[in-house]
């Protein structure tokens, strides 16, 4: 014991002022008339001990007294509730969960004598923690395990988390048993190795006990992955939908995959079918379906494996997404050059793109040769509003149109119309259209590049062949399938683009190679569409066999530029991020509202608000919330646990006029997590035990738990730590009391003798 002072403000500063408090009852003596010294002798003791008092205080004393007191430690246990503990692969034959039933219930003595020395905090986990009664060494644990996920990491961090809150002082250690898959959606899919280092930084370790076969995810299984899809479709043109079908067992079964197409009733039909063999060692397959959709609409299409007697699970057979499809029916205004002054014939490229376009009803094609042995041509009462979707200008120069008829298409294509220039001698800058359409294309032609008609071609400003055109960016223009792409024929040669982009153009193809360079390139000036395709021989494909290749390329390519993937007659519109979630998940989507005025943009005064709600498949509806303010708004919508089908639907208003209002769909594919891929993961608890191997972590096997629990049992802890414990003696009630008495006693002797 010890006895210490931390006296307020400093010592020294305290010194000089305690003694001149205690000298001024003597230095400076109580005077009254008629005062008897016995009196004044009362009154200075009495004034030195309230200050002496006071003193006390100031120096704040303080008892200090150390002691040791035993700890009681806490030991935790984790125990694998979800569905995948039912697979029967655990010892001599029982379900991973019986099997750990049976030997808890062997161990009972050994938990009893170990909650006895310890405390025991049981736990079953699966998405998230639920604490278990240990009573007379028994453990209450459920019949069946229900969990439809695995989070190791997140119920670890919970279960210590937990511990801590009960008082646990020490951990003794954590044992987990599990089958080692961790199987979690977000959030709750945090690493386990990330729990882990807690508790080698406290010094504990962590008894793995895996339990189950590896080999047991091999058992039969068909399912549909990676669906490929685009969103949006055009009526009448062919959509390519893609999926893998992944097998597990049943070699040499032909399966049957179908493409379901939802109808006018909302129910699901097939309209494309495959039969695939399976064949032995090979478990991915590619699956390539295909279906014309005749109306407009969302529409909904699911690719179903047929169900093969022995599969465990049957939900993952099937993938659903949701297609958005627009109207066809477009004007197309072709303008074809010569590459001579004398009238040559013009090239071959626009004859097979014509006809590829003509072979569409709802494609109507109105074509003009631009001969330079006349004077220019003035096209301006062809370029009115409402009589043209889309213009195509092929190797057309500038020196073939009037300047009144270059301004008059820059000002159709900006007020809505759509524009695609093609390669070739006078395309682009060797065709001097800097100064007629530079504005408007998403390529900037140099200044430099101008080519004189019947010139020798000039190589700087054109890429020679063979160039092979891929893809760069997903884009319905492009949607012809990777296997189709592979087998087009390279082009022979093309206008090079790629110097000057515009800022909001998007290249969505290119030539293949390291150092690729841009063939097709796309852009919205104004409320128009602009296509810059830098190749001219596009007709190769027709020779070599892929006629419907070059028809769906031209035909989507027009219906793009003639804004058929979107809806103009809809005042309010949402974009979904995805038509298919996984779930728990979060979908980001914007919404808006089309044809504002200008001035009613930022219109701060009376904003635009936005209502919205989400019908889950359940049937409940949820409300979204979406910032109110301008023409557009973005959102995220969280709540995606439920498998099955959702329908978002906004509402726009103006004060109290409804503005309109927009629907769409989205799915939630149903997988079983736990069953689907049911093989157990021993090496994830391994590694774990491994990060404490050096605290006596270890990894165990499942019979070996009855001897893990006996052997922590029979173990002597004697966890002790010292504790300092202060008692101050400056802030008890006696002190204050005597005070109050010193002072009540030298007033009362003041009174008695007549002093103030």
């Amino acid at each position: 014991m010890e006895l210490t002072f931390d006296p307020v403000g400093g010592a020294w500063l305290g010194y000089v002022i305690a003694a001149l408090l205690l000298a001024a009852p003597w230095v400076v003596p109580p005077r009254a008339v008629g005062l008897q010294p016995s009196k004044r002798r009362t009154i200075q003791v009495l004034r030195t001990l309230a200050t002496l008092a006071l003193l006390f205080a100031w120096a704040r004393p303080t008892l200090v007294r150390v002691k040791t007191e035993s700890l009681r430690p806490t030991l935790v246990m984790l125990l694998d509730a979800s569905r995948s503990m039912t697979v029967e692969d655990a010892l001599d034959g029982d379900s991973r969960w019986d099997a750990t039933r049976r030997l808890l219930d062997v161990s009972s003595s050994a938990l009893l004598r170990l909650s006895e020395k310890q405390d025991v905090r049981a736990f079953t986990f699966d998405r998230g923690l639920t604490p278990v009664e240990l009573k007379g060494g028994q453990l209450a644990l459920p019949t069946t395990p229900e969990g439809e996920e695995t989070a190791i990491g997140s119920s670890l961090a919970d279960a210590l988390d937990a511990a801590r809150g009960e008082g646990g002082d020490v951990l003794s250690g954590v044992i987990v048993v599990s089958d080692g898959a961790q199987r979690a959606r977000p959030p709750r899919d945090a690493a386990p190795l990330a729990a882990v280092s807690r508790l080698a930084a406290e010094g504990a370790p962590l008894y793995a006990v895996p339990v189950g076969d590896r080999a047991t995810g091999d058992r039969p299984d068909v399912a549909i992955d990676d669906l490929l899809v685009s969103d949006a479709a055009f009526a009448g043109a062919p959509l390519d939908v893609g999926a893998t079908m992944r097998v597990t067992g049943f070699p040499n079964r032909t399966v049957v995959v179908r493409l379901l197409w939802e109808n006018a009733e909302g129910k699901l039909e097939a309209v494309d079918a495959k039969q695939i063999t399976v064949r032995q060692g090979v478990d991915s397959y590619p699956v390539a379906l295909r279906y014309a959709p005749p109306t407009p609409g969302e529409w909904k299409l699911s690719v179903v494996a047929d169900t093969i007697e022995g599969e465990t699970v049957a939900d993952n057979n099937e993938a659903s997404t949701f297609v958005t499809v627009r109207e066809g029916g477009i004007r197309v205004l072709y303008l074809a050059g010569t590459d001579q002054v004398g009238g040559a014939a013009p090239g071959v490229e626009q004859q097979f793109i014509r006809r590829s376009l003509a072979a569409s009803p709802d494609i109507v094609i109105d074509w003009e040769l631009i001969n330079y042995r006349e004077p220019r041509r003035d096209l301006t009462s062809r370029l009115q509003p409402g009589d043209v979707d889309v213009v195509f200008i092929d190797n057309v120069d500038a020196g073939g149109l009037s300047r009144t008829t270059w301004r008059r298409m820059a000002e159709l294509i900006e007020s809505g119309a759509g524009l695609a220039m093609i390669g070739g001698r006078q395309s682009f800058g060797p065709g001097g259209h800097r100064e007629t359409l530079g504005d408007i294309l998403p390529v900037t032609p140099g200044r430099a590049e101008r080519q004189t008609l019947g010139a020798a071609l000039r190589e700087d400003v054109h890429l020679p062949g063979p160039l092979k055109m891929v893809p760069s960016a997903r884009h319905p223009i492009v949607e012809l399938g990777d296997d189709v792409w592979s087998e087009l024929p390279p082009l022979k040669g093309a206008n090079r683009i790629g110097d000057d982009l515009k800022p909001n153009a998007q290249v969505i193809a290119t030539t293949d190679g390291a150092r690729s360079q841009p063939l097709l390139v796309i852009g919205q000036p104004g409320l128009g569409r602009v296509l810059a395709f830098a190749g001219d021989s596009t007709w190769q494909w027709v020779l070599t066999g892929h006629r419907e290749a070059h028809q769906r390329f031209w035909r989507q390519a027009v219906l793009w530029l003639s804004k058929k993937d979107d809806d103009p007659n809809a005042s309010v519109y949402i974009d979904l991020a995805s038509r298919r979630v996984p779930a728990g998940s979060r979908l980001d989507l914007v919404a808006g509202v089309r044809a504002v005025e200008e001035n009613e943009e930022n219109n701060a005064a009376n904003p635009i608000r936005y209502e919205a709600s989400v019908t889950r498949p359940d049937g409940r509806v949820v409300e979204l919330p979406l910032p109110s303010g301008g023409v557009r708004t973005t959102g995220v919508y969280t709540d995606t646990s439920i498998a099955g089908d959702y329908r978002m639907a906004v509402s726009a208003f103006r004060g109290d006029a409804k503005l309109g209002d927009a629907q769409s769909r989205f799915n939630v594919p149903k997988r079983d997590l736990e069953l689907e891929r049911p093989g157990a993961e021993p090496d994830t608890l391994a590694r774990l035990a491994q990060a404490t191997e050096a605290d006596g972590g270890r990894t165990l096997a499942l019979e070996e738990l009855p001897t893990l629990l006996a052997e922590l049992a029979a173990k002597e802890l004697d966890e002790r730590r010292e504790v300092v414990a202060r008692t101050t003696l400056y802030d008890k009630w006696p002190l204050l009391l005597i005070f109050a008495g010193l002072m009540t006693s030298e007033w009362l002797v003041r009174r008695g003798v007549g002093m103030p």
